[in-house]
């Protein structure tokens, strides 16, 4: 009953904001680059918010762990790029991106596998 009740309550919210789903997946990514390249302190924070928004914008679009991953990837290929052009501090909050992005594809993918039934 209490599944129920959420699984309705997540629906209500999802169809809210569908409207709205573009607009979130073009803040969010725009929002994580001006973050690694512009703003110059790193803010746990803003990390944590904009994280959650780019969680919000995988659930919104059904992503699948491989776009999370993706991201992760690109800003690991990144890193050694701006390290040799001596960007330490970018470098640095890329790396912090790589890891954000790859603990929510993998947990992405873990709950992939387990709505298609297969053990781990």
């Amino acid at each position: 009953m209490k599944r129920q009740k959420l699984n309705q309550c997540c629906q209500r919210i999802k169809s809210a904001l569908s409207a709205y789903k573009h607009l979130i997946l073009i803040i969010s990514v725009i929002s994580v680059l001006i973050d690694v390249f512009f703003i110059p302190f790193t803010s746990d924070l803003l990390i944590l918010f904009l994280t959650l928004l780019w969680v919000l914008a995988v659930w919104l679009y059904k992503f699948e762990g491989r776009v999370s991953v993706g991201m992760a990837l690109g800003f690991l290929i990144m890193c050694p790029f701006l390290l040799i052009f001596k960007k330490e501090a970018i470098a640095e909050k890329a790396a912090i991106w790589t890891y954000m992005f790859l603990v929510v594809g993998i947990t992405q993918m873990l709950i992939e596998l387990r709505k298609n039934g297969e053990n781990l």
